[in-house]
């Protein structure tokens, strides 16, 4: 019962969130899942400059994500954010998409390898969308980096199937049994960002 309400409750802040602001610029996820029956509650910022001709836009991409592990190898993920100028203070809410993650191969010595599909309405997609994901962590100790492969295909649009590409990688640091921290940059449409994020088993 202990565990049910602090699902709900990770589900309240993420879309709390979600409805304040929008956009999901990072990834923000490895190849880990996070165990049966486990939920985990992911909150960070990207930062980038959505440039309009020579004028600098800088943005916060304020984001959250709840993992809930439907089995060892087996996530289902909601994710939900936004985007915040530094230039105007505008922010405005873009989306939310939810996914399946499967994990095809966990070693904590050497590597792990999965896979997630998934859709939603957002930023990424320019509206509705569908998207795929290819995770490639590094367990080793002295090398904690992953990287990720982030296809994405709009629904919206007169110019037949068109797929987008987002690139992802970074530093996963685990602090404690139940916290680790992702450094990531990404690469999307031509826009580098920079981002942190803190992951939380509750």
């Amino acid at each position: 019962m202990q565990h049910r309400a602090r699902a709900v409750l990770a589900v309240v802040i993420l879309l709390s969130a979600g409805l304040l602001t929008g956009c999901f610029l990072n990834i923000f996820q490895t190849a880990r899942t996070v165990g049966q029956g486990n939920v985990a509650l992911a909150i960070g910022t990207g930062v980038l400059n959505m440039a309009i001709g020579e004028d600098n836009n800088w943005m916060l991409t304020p984001q959250g994500r709840i993992s809930i592990g439907l089995a060892d190898n087996v996530d289902l993920g909601v994710r939900s954010g936004g985007m915040f100028s530094l230039t105007s203070g505008e922010l405005g809410f873009l989306g939310a998409v939810g996914d399946i993650k499967v994990s095809l191969f966990q070693d904590p010595e050497s590597f792990s390898l999965a896979l997630g599909f998934g859709g939603g309405y957002n930023m990424g997609t320019f509206g509705w969308g569908l998207e795929g994901s290819i995770y490639l962590d590094s367990n080793l100790r002295f090398l904690p980096i992953y990287f990720v492969y982030h296809p994405l295909l709009p629904l919206a649009g007169d110019d037949g199937v068109t797929i987008l590409h987002q690139l992802g990688g970074g530093l996963h640091l685990t602090l404690s049994e139940t916290t680790r921290l992702l450094i990531e940059v990404d690469y999307w449409q031509g826009i580098l960002s920079f981002g942190i994020s803190l992951e939380i088993l509750l």
